[in-house]
């Protein structure tokens, strides 16, 4: 999915055009929804047959004129979406539910058959929400149990009892109640029967419903279980209390008449104020958008860099995998907040890529979980940080001077593994290869010694077992020079310390708290305090001592070699060999830092950190 967040130039005039017809239509239809609620509150309030006439005619105008409002709400801020036209359609069904206050028995009977509209229709809602449509089979299926639910036992309880009333508690008729104009058959004992069937298959999809609006809040994403909240938790009282109020009605609980009054109220209050969930969560996103963006702007600074903008726009919008994607220079290549290429069309299912328009030109992206979609107005305060970080300037230079830094660093990588490679080439065809072919060779005048001499043969083979011993030695110490042995199965501090040991000038190992970590880090950290005492060694002078310290804290492992030698001019340590670079590359790769301080004369520390999670 892709939203532009910057709004391009000015809008034809056939869209004004559309603009203000779509207006008057939504005036209207807030005329339609108006006039509608008052009669149905009319209706209800002066009914003879309703026990408690006014409460329910207060009731059904607060859910017909809500609803109607929240829906031109809906259809004002997502245009798109279905959300707004659902919520009519329900505004719609609450209007038929008070004919229920006519004297009419054909219009009374219209209106209890509405109770079921509503019921079904008011789910499809919830489970449709925020997309405004049903997504998963477990949402599919559980609207297809509520139809059967209503076609298995409502509609016959409906079709052969002489006398209905309304499902909700304030609906009750008293001894005037109209008949049942739509009865196909008398038959009370069929209709009571199939009205506690009903009782049973409520509460039984109660159950079902509530741990479906459940597992769905447990199991999403922080960005989409942010949206959800607001009409998931009102739907689950609303379940909860009408599961408990069906289970009273057939014995399942047991409860005095008073407790069941008081569940009564509980639930007319959460069928009236299921609508206003859809209103927060439209509210929560202009809220949170408000509180995100100031926030972002509070820690933006004068020079963000693109790492540091990516970590405030994914603290903000509550979506740790949440990545930047920038075009740099005229090329129109992408590339993310590490200065990595980005493939937009290789996004993973569960996100989606919104993009970032500034004077009609998409200058950016934002990939993020695809649950932000329903938040639109969060999305969008973080485009405008974006764009005022663009803006800056600043960050445009350093992301293009990070690719070069990247590619740079890849070279050296690619190089030093291909001079790598030949030293191990050239190593073992001027030790090892040439010590095996001499070996075959002594092998063979010793299996011909074997019959004439055979005491010279046993000596010549006693010589070559020696030889064979230290060619496995020199094969042992080319391999420990790729990745030592000790680092691999003990770790870095078992590792260093015999390093530590033989240095020259002598060092001190000083590692608190220091376990085992990936192998990537690990050899990072190992090869760089290597090379920092082999620096040592050659330049500190041969009274100097060294420390080599080790720390894990804050999310980083932390390393730093210090010597008292005789130090150097840093600005002056390209002609000092590769060494430096390389330990730069080394921590670079895994997104750490190295830094140098020396000055002739005062020693030199060399000390970097890698984060233990690595971008």
């Amino acid at each position: 999915m892709s939203t532009a967040v910057a709004p391009t130039a000015a809008a034809p005039a056939e869209k004004r055009g559309a603009a203000v017809a779509s207006r008057r239509t939504l005036f209207a239809v807030g005329a339609v929804g108006l006039t509608v609620g008052v009669g149905g509150t009319i209706l209800v309030a002066t009914s003879d047959h309703l026990e408690r006439p006014l409460a329910y005619g207060l009731q059904i105008g607060n859910v017909i004129l809500g609803t109607v409002a929240v829906a031109l709400y809906w259809l004002v801020r997502r245009p798109g979406n279905r959300i707004g036209m659902l919520l009519l359609a329900l505004a719609a069904a609450f209007a038929g539910v008070s004919l229920q206050g006519a004297a009419d028995p054909l219009v009374h009977s219209i209106g209890v058959l509405f109770d079921a509209v509503v019921f079904a229709l008011a789910y499809y809602l919830v489970f449709a929400f925020p997309q405004g449509r049903l997504t998963r089979p477990i949402e599919r299926l559980l609207v297809a149990a509520i139809l059967v639910f209503l076609l298995a036992s409502f509609l016959p309880w409906f079709l052969f009892s002489p006398v209905v009333s309304g499902g909700a508690p304030l609906a009750t008729c008293n001894a005037g109640c109209p008949e049942n104009a739509l009865m196909i058959a008398d038959r009370p004992s069929l209709a009571a029967g199939t009205g506690t069937l009903e009782e049973y298959l409520a509460v039984t999809l109660s159950v079902a419903i509530g741990a479906a609006l459940v597992y769905r809040l447990a199991t999403a994403t922080r960005p989409r279980r942010r949206a959800l909240l607001p009409v998931y938790v009102p739907a689950l009282v609303l379940t909860i209390v009408f599961g408990t109020f069906r289970a009273a009605n057939v014995g399942l609980i047991e409860l005095d008449a008073g407790s069941v009054d008081v569940l009564g109220w509980f639930l007319t209050v959460a069928r009236g104020t299921l609508s206003y969930g859809f209103l927060l969560a439209i509210v929560q996103t202009a809220f949170f958008a408000g509180v995100a963006l100031k926030r972002m702007v509070a820690h933006l600074g004068d020079d963000p860099d693109a790492a540091r903008l990516r970590a405030l726009v994914a603290d903000a919008l509550d979506d740790p995998s949440l990545e930047l994607a920038f075009r740099i220079g005229g090329s129109g290549r992408l590339v993310d907040s590490s200065g990595d290429p980005v493939d937009l069309a290789a996004v993973r299912a569960g996100r989606s890529v919104t993009a970032v328009e500034r004077g009609g030109e998409q200058v950016a992206f934002i990939v993020h979980d695809d649950g932000l979609d329903q938040d639109p107005e969060l999305v969008r305060a973080a485009g405008q940080t974006m764009l005022l970080a663009l803006d800056n300037g600043r960050l445009q230079a350093d992301l293009e001077e990070t690719m070069e830094e990247l590619r740079g660093s890849r070279a050296r990588t690619v190089a030093a593994g291909d001079a790598e490679r030949r030293r191990l080439e050239r190593d073992l065809h001027d030790g090892a290869q040439q010590h095996l072919v001499a070996l075959r060779v002594q092998a063979a005048l010793a299996g011909e010694l074997a019959e004439t001499n055979p005491e010279l043969a046993k000596a010549r083979m006693l010589k070559l077992g020696r030889e064979l011993e230290d060619v496995v030695d020199e094969l042992r110490a080319l391999a420990q020079g790729v990745y030592p042995s000790l680092l691999r199965d003990f770790g870095l501090v078992d590792a260093l310390a015999p390093v530590a040991g033989r240095a020259s000038p002598p060092a001190r190992l000083d590692a608190k708290g220091i376990g085992r970590y990936p192998d990537e880090t690990e050899a990072a950290v190992y090869f760089c305090c290597l090379e920092a005492l082999q620096n040592a060694g050659k330049h500190a002078g041969g009274a100097a001592r060294a420390v080599i310290r080790l720390r894990d804290g804050d999310g980083r492992l932390s390393f730093e070699i210090r010597d008292d030698g005789d130090g150097f001019d840093p600005q002056r340590a390209s002609g000092r060999g590769s060494g430096l670079t390389n330990m730069r590359d080394r921590v670079g790769a895994l997104g750490g830092t190295l830094a140098v301080r020396s000055s002739p004369g005062l020693g030199t520390t060399i000390a970097g950190s890698v984060p233990l999670a690595p971008p």
